[in-house]
């Protein structure tokens, strides 16, 4: 989830106002909430200004470029682990199911004897 955005419940409003009226579905829509270089970007019509989530984990801005595009200032952040992974500094993890359990695993929590 991306910081202050909120998406509504379809347990509180019809689907229709969800889609139309939050926020959450809202705020990155068209190209009015774009930066430079986004918002001037010729590219903009075909991405939509890269992927907010990604601008957001990487760069902290969620509404930034997105990184992985050679315009962005944070492209180098990408370029970087790219070379890494090249370069086999990378240690491989292997892959765990999501479960309640391994979530709380993830994150320090003690898992619960349930």
């Amino acid at each position: 989830m991306l910081p202050g955005l909120g998406f509504p419940s379809v347990h509180d409003a019809c689907l229709e106002a969800i889609w139309y009226e939050s926020e959450g579905f809202n705020r990155f829509r068209g190209d009015e909430w774009m930066k430079e270089p986004c918002r001037s970007c010729p590219e903009k019509a075909k991405d939509f200004g890269g992927c907010r989530w990604q601008a957001y984990l990487l760069t902290g801005d969620p509404a930034g470029a997105d990184p992985v595009c050679d315009l962005s200032p944070h492209h180098d952040r990408v370029m970087a682990a790219v070379a890494q992974a090249h370069a086999g500094n990378v240690v491989a993890k292997p892959m765990v199911f999501r479960s309640n359990r391994n979530s709380r695993a993830l994150a320090g929590e003690r898992p619960s004897s349930a």
